[in-house]
């Protein structure tokens, strides 16, 4: 069950979840930063808003990546997308500069600078989006959740 903040019409997990009000614009995150950067930034938003059904916050130098939780988060940081991909185990890959547990989640960090260092993580935000959905359904039906366990 979610539920929907009245003042902003945003769907949450928890009832009363704290929460800045509205969703931000790209364009504000992306104002004043080198174009080869803007472009990366739209073709990694594009990429992850072909997954399905994504809301993206943006404030100041960050953008998050939720269905109803987040899956992913970003920071630009100078001339690169500091990319953290939320998945319930540890991945191995090149383009992970850092990897950390946080509860029952595993945050792989990434700085991204180039195209193709954004198609080496996209695998990765695929099954970071996939279990958020999964998580979702399961909330939802967990009848379901059971009967598949």
């Amino acid at each position: 069950m979610s539920w929907r903040c009245p003042r902003c019409g945003r769907s949450f997990r928890r009832a009363n979840q704290r929460h800045a009000c509205g969703t931000g614009k790209a364009t504000d995150l992306l104002k004043n930063r080198p174009a080869t950067l803007v472009q990366l930034y739209r073709r990694l938003e594009a990429t992850i808003r072909g997954f399905g059904d994504v809301e993206v916050v943006t404030r100041d130098r960050y953008a998050l990546f939720r269905t109803t939780r987040i899956f992913a988060d970003l920071t630009v940081i100078g001339d690169a997308l500091r990319v953290v991909i939320h998945l319930a185990r540890k991945a191995d890959g090149p383009a992970f500069i850092k990897i950390g547990r946080d509860g029952k989640r595993v945050s792989h960090v990434a700085l991204v600078q180039t195209p193709s260092e954004l198609r080496g993580i996209v695998p990765f935000l695929r099954e970071a989006f996939a279990l958020a959905k999964s998580e979702e359904r399961a909330k939802s039906n967990p009848l379901q959740a059971t009967k598949n366990a």
